[in-house]
């Protein structure tokens, strides 16, 4: 089966779903007008209650007429007849729910009689409860009444009194909705349903599209990172370099000594730390631990955009001096200060992470500086460890 044909075939079942659930809902009540003579007394009484209910497949208008009680009282027998003179007047058939057959068949069989309503009271045990009742096939008028009202009438009839009965229509309830209306919405809830279905099947498709882009940009900037810091220089201690000396200051990350043997990178920066502790900082910092210079940025890894929403430091080298710059005047400051500290100042230099201008020295000038990098760093304070040299600066 097709998805043409599946359709159809969904829509005429909640068409025929909501036109039955439609003509439930509509229901109007009967006033029962009775009225007879009683045996004992010449008076006529009158009674008027609204104690019917149409069925659902009857006619809605009034009826009046002498009331006859079926025989068997069940009329499901193919013989059940109404003791009734002959005449065209109209009449109404009184007959009881139950034995077994079907409310279409009591009310044809009353019209088969010529009746021209039939009253179904209802069974025992149900005392003045009633129904709707549904008797497609039929074409008079059918109401239902309770089990005490419709015994009461037997027991008139069966004591031969005259029961005059006028079905006049009561309360009508029309239909909630018509079945067009439930159509509408029920075809309604299956386009919202789906496509919020859709939505959502899109939203996470997108989203897990997106994750999957994002990790393939971090690995291609991860893989990029590595190269870069590659680039970085490397230099190994030896027995004797200044940065092995009891005053030295020790690696920023692993706060360990550097000892001969030790594999140092310098960063763009002129800052240097152990190879095997810097290369994972930057790969997960980019930033120089005691400087916070962008050293991916200065090697050439820009920061992908979906990242800009982090704090960017801003790159200005005229408004203060570069770290070699500020070595050599902090070192001439210190001189001329106290001139018979000369090995502290040296020690200074190393513990404040710089490279020293003796390494520099060794290094030569095309290793010093490399070209196309340019460090990127936040403005702060010169970094003291003896509070003396601050105040000597400051004078």
């Amino acid at each position: 089966m097709g998805p043409c044909c599946r359709w159809m075939l969904a829509v005429w079942c909640v068409q025929v779903c909501s036109s039955g659930a439609a003509q439930v809902s509509a229901f109007s009540t009967a006033y029962i007008n009775v009225s007879f003579v009683p045996p004992e007394s010449n008076r006529t009484i009158w009674r008027r209650e609204e104690m019917g209910l149409y069925g659902i497949e009857s006619p809605t208008y009034p009826v009046t007429g002498t009331v006859y009680l079926a025989d068997p009282i069940h009329a499901c027998a193919n013989d059940t007849r109404f003791e009734r003179p002959p005449s065209s007047a109209p009449w109404v058939a009184l007959v009881q729910r139950g034995n077994g057959c079907t409310f279409t068949y009591k009310i044809n069989a009353a019209a088969r009689n010529g009746a021209s309503a039939a009253v179904i009271f209802n069974d025992y045990g149900t005392d003045n409860r009633v129904i709707q009742m549904s008797h497609p096939g039929t074409s008079i008028v059918a109401v239902m009444i309770g089990n005490a009202r419709g015994m009461e009438l037997v027991e008139l009839l069966q004591n031969d009194v005259s029961v005059s009965m006028t079905i006049e229509v009561g309360l009508q309830r029309g239909l909630w909705m018509s079945h067009y209306s439930v159509l509408f919405i029920s075809i309604s809830f299956f386009i919202i349903t789906t496509a919020t279905v859709c939505y959502f099947i899109f939203y996470f498709a997108q989203r897990l599209n997106n994750i999957r882009r994002r990790n393939h940009k971090q690995k291609q900037m991860k893989a990029k990172a590595k190269k870069a810091i590659g680039q970085l220089k490397v230099r190994t201690l030896k027995q004797g370099d200044q940065e092995t000396g009891p005053d030295a200051d020790s690696c920023a990350v692993c706060i360990e000594s550097y000892k001969p043997g030790d594999v140092l990178s310098v960063l763009t920066c002129n800052h240097f730390f152990h190879k095997a502790c810097v290369e994972p900082w930057l790969m997960e910092h980019r930033t120089c631990p005691m400087c916070k210079c962008d050293i991916l940025k200065a090697l050439g890894v820009e920061m992908d955009v979906e990242e800009q929403h982090m704090p960017t430091v801003t790159s200005d080298l005229h408004s203060f001096p570069s770290s070699t710059e500020y070595l050599h005047t902090h070192s001439e400051s210190v001189s001329n200060t106290h001139p018979n500290s000369e090995s502290h100042t040296h020690s200074d230099a190393a513990s404040s992470g710089y490279e020293s201008l003796h390494a520099t020295e060794q290094l030569g000038p095309a290793e010093h500086t490399r070209e196309g990098l340019e460090a990127v760093c936040v403005e702060m304070q010169p970094h003291y460890d003896n509070p003396a040299f601050e105040n000597e600066a400051r004078s």
